[in-house]
């Protein structure tokens, strides 16, 4: 999977989270109760019927193994791009090493080159 895609994953599991988390702000009374306090209980029975708090911790926990897998994929990609710049570090050092020991060889056996 390229990195932009697990980028793009990446950036919806956290869009994800956000909306999970803002809807699980219902788990906050709403203002209407500061109003009618008699009907909080009604409010609380419904939740706790409801399981929300709960349920609200289990989509929690699902997007948390989501962005794990996502940073573990995420980890192996940069992984693989930083061995393949250590590979062309080699081959440069080795292309190198080659042009410099064939300038010596030239300079070795040239004609103009005098022994002292």
């Amino acid at each position: 999977m390229p990195h932009e895609d697990i980028m793009k994953h990446i950036g919806k599991v956290f869009l994800l989270r956000m909306n999970v988390n803002h809807v699980g702000s219902i788990l906050d009374a709403p203002e209407i109760f500061w109003k009618f306090p008699d009907l909080r209980p009604l409010y609380d029975a419904c939740r706790e019927y409801l399981e929300l708090p709960q349920r609200l911790e289990v989509l929690n926990s699902r997007v948390d193994v989501l962005q794990d897998m996502l940073k573990l994929l995420k980890e192996t990609v940069v992984s693989r791009h930083s061995e393949r710049l250590e590979q062309i570090v080699i081959a440069l050092i080795a292309v190198e090493i080659i042009l410099g020991l064939m300038t010596i060889a030239v300079d070795l056996f040239s004609p103009a080159y005098e022994l002292p």
